[in-house]
């Protein structure tokens, strides 16, 4: 399976400057562009719990970009990521080519994740971890990300998100007749156990990060 649900697409055109170093007033625009999902690990913003906290990341590092004086400023829209804190922090100042024009270093560095070319070097099994296809994908998951080290949070968090988007899809299918119709009513006690498995869900979450 892809990593992510839908492969994200910043738009050529942000609604706010790209001059200056307020990078923080591209969020509204990431969050749309990266179908409010981290572009790293697929994860959905809207599971409210503190190390799911969105940020944005600056694909060539902002530390990196100041240090070498680099033509790419701070609020740059083509080089922000929205991102999940933990796919930010894990990130950090990893850059293996030290050139902010070239991304890989020999099997080493980061592929943009908007685009289909992220999608060939990692994959995501049927349990909803993250995995490898070449050796660029294997450095990603097991340095840059530690996707390797995060395999039972990444599983939650893609059984809470899969569920999640089977019942918006229902719930849609649900609107398209009226309520005191036969086809109504058969859909929408669909929903009763994916509303249990969502709770439960949220609750091993809740858990997972508060133990």
């Amino acid at each position: 399976m892809t990593v992510r649900e839908k492969i994200p697409m910043r738009r050529p055109n942000p609604s706010k400057s790209e001059t200056g170093n307020n990078y923080g007033k591209h969020k509204p625009d990431l969050q749309e562009d990266f179908n409010y999902c981290c572009g790293y690990c697929g994860s959905f913003d809207g599971f409210g719990y503190t190390k799911t906290y969105f940020e944005i990341d600056h694909f060539v590092p902002k530390d990196f970009l100041i240090k070498s004086k680099s033509v790419i400023g701070l609020s740059k829209y083509s080089n922000l990521v929205y991102s999940c804190r933990s796919c930010n922090n894990f990130k950090t100042k990893h850059w293996p080519s030290q050139r902010d024009d070239i991304y890989l270093n020999g099997d080493e560095g980061f592929v943009d994740p908007c685009g289909s070319e992220y999608e060939n070097h990692l994959y995501r099994t049927d349990d909803g971890a993250i995995m490898w296809n070449t050796p660029i994908g294997k450095w990603m998951v097991t340095i840059a990300f530690k996707f390797d080290e995060r395999i039972e949070e990444l599983k939650l968090l893609w059984k809470y998100n899969s569920i999640r988007l089977t019942i918006e899809k229902i719930i849609d299918e649900l609107n398209r007749y009226s309520v005191d119709s036969v086809e109504y009513n058969e859909i929408k006690n669909q929903l009763t156990p994916l509303f249990e498995k969502h709770y439960f869900l949220q609750k091993e979450l809740a858990d997972f990060y508060n133990g």
